[in-house]
Order: structure tokens, then C-alpha cells, then sequence
């Protein structure tokens, strides 16, 4: 009966360590995700910059519109996850 109840154990344990292993190999995942996210906040806010200076067309006011609403969609989806990876530990 013992022996049963360690091996329940241990069988829970191995799959909660695979389920925390998930999330920790994620985790880098996330790093990169951000890191792309800065990069496009920088890229942005030199394209409004110019914008200032410049006469720009219509079409590369959608072009950035477009490039605003992706970044803000994946900025969302990522502290989501982050939100979501905070409240399970």
C-alpha cells in the first residue's frame, strides 16, 4: 500500500516538474518576443519622428497604422501570457 502511494507520488511529481520544465523553457521564448517588441517601439517612434519633417503619403500612414495595431496585438498576447505564467507560480 506504501509502495502504491509513493508511486501515486511520484507520478505527480513527474508531471508537475514537465509541466513547470514548460514553462521555464518558454521563458526564453518570451525574452526574444520582447526584446522584437522594443526594436519595433524604437523603429516606430523614429517613423513618427520624421513624419514631422517630411510630407509622407497615405499609404505610409496605414503602413505604420498596420505596423501599430501588430505591435500592440503582440504586445497584448505576451502580457497575457506573462500575466497568466505569473499567476500560476
Amino acid at each position: 500500500m506504501i509502495d502504491e502511494e509513493i508511486a501515486a507520488l511520484r507520478q505527480e511529481m513527474r508531471a508537475e516538474f514537465a509541466h513547470v520544465r514548460a514553462r521555464v523553457d518558454g521563458l526564453p521564448l518570451l525574452g526574444a518576443a520582447i526584446e522584437t517588441l522594443r526594436h519595433d517601439v524604437r523603429t516606430l517612434r523614429a517613423a513618427i519622428n520624421d513624419m514631422a519633417r517630411v510630407n509622407i503619403t497615405a499609404g505610409e500612414v496605414e503602413a505604420l497604422h498596420d505596423d501599430i495595431d501588430r505591435l500592440q496585438t503582440k504586445q497584448l498576447e505576451l502580457e497575457t501570457r506573462i500575466a497568466t505564467l505569473e499567476r500560476r507560480d
